[in-house]
């Protein structure tokens, strides 16, 4: 077992383990300024645009039922994690070509 593969099964129990915190993170109130500004930096977008875009108007709908997209989220990292897309993502990304 390589090391990546390791860190792979590491990823998944955290966020398993994380169930709660993530919960409570997306309930706050600040949640959706944080996840403006967060956008906003990585896709260099000014921060009103980001705003005004349909996932940040959603994102009440999305606090309202954060219990519904928890366990969504959770299952989806398992199944990447168990069909080691990220390993192969990261190995692939620096083979040779």
């Amino acid at each position: 077992m390589a090391i990546i593969d390791r860190y792979e099964e590491k990823w998944v129990r955290k966020v398993m383990g994380a169930r709660e915190k993530w919960l409570a993170m997306v309930k706050d109130a600040s949640s959706l300024e944080a996840y403006v500004q967060g956008i906003a930096a990585v896709t260099g977008l000014d921060p009103a645009t980001v705003r005004a875009s349909f996932p940040a108007r959603n994102w009440a709908e999305f606090q309202r039922n954060a219990e519904k997209y928890v366990d969504i989220w959770i299952e989806k990292v398992r199944k990447a994690a168990d069909q080691k897309k990220w390993s192969k993502g990261y190995i692939r990304a620096f083979s040779k070509s």
